[in-house]
């Protein structure tokens, strides 16, 4: 049997961690800025989803035999934790799938400025039901960041966040896109909260990796994203109000997206997630969620550099040359431009950095204190999540349970 009371990194490692998994977001939608062509969101989900799923799969099973897990990726217990693996993994497609889908309907900016909103969302959730303690600084420090966040995208070019798919929701005009665009926000920042409180409960039980908390719940987002993928392609009528510039079709792959979606992939999916999941196990979910807000940070930077090194033209100078081109050829120019940063990015930065720091300055000192009493107070917390029913509650005589209580995990 596995001895859950495994002694905790340092809590540096732990918010490098968070760190570099949301530089990765950042430095992700620059890429899908620049080399995702306009094809189908929800058919670059899906083969982003699938094949990182096989990666994850393959990872968690060679880390689960490292650590001494006989069964290898089938450890566990997937009579009692299928349901919360599968509500982590509702998280995962619900971020996803309608963050693209926003994406297409709406704009980037508006993506930008809803990303910020999800440890609003977490830390609600989280003081709500008892989860974390309310910390009026905490609480202050994440508004301070969500207003950085605000003046960076607002205030200038619009800076681009998140997992940005590539364009905007050119051609798609009329307030019903872009109120559907807007809900679609909203479910995706949902669904990342989601996915931080539900692995989190999953990764408490001590009965997984944390790798492969993340590979199951990939599993699961990956048949839900190709369900809702194959209903789509059923109606062309819907199929083409979520994408309205994809002429090849639904299941159509540009081959020349195949290095952005390596990336993806590779860093995006398997990486990212796999830090968050790995950090999740000792911060609080505010704190994992919170660090979000360095999104926009990490885009601005990459793009300031590939703009001063000459790899990309900003959309200021390229916008310029069109307009000439454009009075004297009379055609169209498409090359891909950036956005560069200005005043307001550098305003909008200081707000992320100082909100930033009083989130992890309130940080609890013992961050999954309500999860190590799971041995005690699990018919509770059920109650108040809804996810389990009661005869899936975690018996009192489990050996593997009975050996968390009172240790940290």
């Amino acid at each position: 049997m596995i001895n859950a009371n495994d002694s905790k990194p340092n809590k540096l490692f732990v918010n490098a961690a968070l760190m570099s998994a949301q530089i990765i977001f950042g430095i992700s939608a620059v890429v899908g800025t620049i080399g995702l062509p306009s094809f189908h969101p929800l058919t670059f989900a899906l083969v982003r989803e699938s094949n990182a799923t096989i990666l994850l799969l393959l990872a968690s099973h060679v880390v689960s035999k490292a650590a001494g897990r006989s069964g290898g990726l089938f450890s566990g217990s997937f009579k009692k934790d299928w349901k919360i693996i599968f509500v982590s993994g509702l998280g995962i497609f619900m971020s996803q799938a309608f963050y693209i889908v926003g994406i297409k309907l709406s704009t980037a900016v508006a993506a930008s400025v809803w990303q910020p909103s999800q440890p609003i969302i977490t830390a609600a959730v989280c003081m709500l039901l008892g989860w974390e303690p309310f910390n009026m600084k905490r609480v202050i420090g994440i508004l301070i960041a969500f207003l950085g966040c605000s003046i960076m995208v607002l205030g200038g070019s619009g800076t681009a966040t998140g997992e940005s798919l590539g364009g905007d929701a050119e051609g798609i005009s009329g307030a019903f896109p872009n109120l559907m665009g807007q809900v679609s926000f909203f479910v995706n920042c949902l669904g990342s909260s989601l996915y931080v409180l539900a692995s989190k409960r999953v990764i408490a039980t001590g009965r997984y990796e944390s790798v492969t908390v993340t590979a199951w719940s990939y599993l699961a987002a990956t048949f839900m994203m190709g369900i809702f993928a194959l209903t789509m392609s059923l109606s062309e009528t819907l199929s083409s109000f979520i994408c309205s510039d994809c002429e090849k079709g639904i299941w159509h792959v540009p081959s020349s997206a195949i290095p952005a979606l390596i990336w993806y992939i590779l860093m995006t999916s398997s990486t990212a997630y796999g830090l968050i999941t790995w950090a999740n196990k000792y911060a609080s979910g505010t704190l994992v969620i919170g660090y979000t807000v360095l999104q926009p940070m990490a885009s601005a930077v990459l793009i300031q550099m590939l703009i001063t090194f000459g790899v990309n033209e900003s959309c200021s100078v390229v916008e310029g040359a069109r307009s000439i081109l454009r009075e004297r050829l009379m055609e169209e120019i498409t090359e891909p431009c950036l956005d560069e940063p200005d005043k307001y990015t550098a305003m909008g930065a200081l707000g992320v950095v100082t909100g930033l720091f009083v989130i992890i300055w309130t940080e609890p000192k013992d961050a999954n204190s309500s999860l190590h009493k799971e041995g005690e107070s699990t018919k509770e917390e059920v109650e108040l999540t809804g996810f389990l029913d009661e005869h899936f509650l975690y018996d009192s005589d489990d050996d593997d349970l009975r050996s968390l209580e009172g240790q940290d995990l």
